[in-house]
């Protein structure tokens, strides 16, 4: 697939129908387009990169805030009952 507005268009409004809100990208040419959406969409965070295992240890973390979201409002569910 070439790099196009075109077909950036149709990746990050897939990332959106995933209900993806925070995207991590390193400075690639061919992830221009894609950068310049998330950058301008009030939606979608975009955390600017310097080296790959940055992103790694934002997206563990991400996912580790993520459960413990789903634990506490859970425990707070029950705490209701």
């Amino acid at each position: 697939m070439p790099v196009s507005v075109t077909n950036s268009r149709l990746i990050y409004d897939a990332l959106k129908a995933c209900d993806i809100k925070i995207i991590s990208a390193l400075p690639e040419t061919w992830l221009v387009h894609l950068i310049r959406m998330a950058d301008e969409d009030p939606g979608m965070t975009l955390v600017r990169l310097a080296k790959e295992e940055e992103g790694v240890g934002i997206s563990a973390k991400r996912k580790k805030a993520s459960v413990f979201q789903r634990v506490r409002t859970w425990q707070a569910s029950i705490q209701r009952c």
